[in-house]
């Protein structure tokens, strides 16, 4: 029995340091992909269900979260007290991945009524805008 644990853990943790980012509700490290080579400015092609999102590029730290795309512009909802969040707030570098393509961005909270229409207004709403990826 003791045995079949052991394995059982090994099996997870090699599956969770795997993935190259997050795994379901578990946070995860340093997303893995291709990088690509030019800034998107229209996300209306993404279908995605959700977004992997990397944070704090020092020590990098990713979570897979819901995301919106509104007249083009992608935008995400963090709410208050969640760890990312504080990254964030300290460093706006992020970087996401969809269908396996990352793309370096930087997260800008967005203050103007007419961007935050339709979005709760308890809430912090970051718009995901191109950045450099040497940056």
């Amino acid at each position: 029995m003791l045995l079949l644990r052991g394995l059982i853990i090994a099996i997870a943790v090699t599956a969770l340091t795997a993935c190259g980012g997050p795994f379901f509700i578990l946070p995860g490290g340093e997303l893995e992909g291709e990088v690509a080579n030019e800034q998107v400015t229209d996300w209306s092609f993404v279908t995605d269900p959700f977004v992997d999102l990397e944070t704090r590029p020092a020590k990098p730290y990713s979570v897979e979260i819901n995301y919106i795309v509104k007249g083009g512009r992608l935008y995400i909802d963090p709410a208050e007290g969640r760890r990312w969040l504080e990254f964030i707030r300290a460093d706006p570098r992020v970087r996401v991945r969809f269908g396996g393509t990352i793309y370096p961005l930087e997260a800008v909270l967005v203050d103007s009524p007419g961007e935050l229409a339709g979005f709760p207004e308890d809430r912090f709403i970051y718009r995901l805008d191109p950045r450099d990826p040497a940056s």
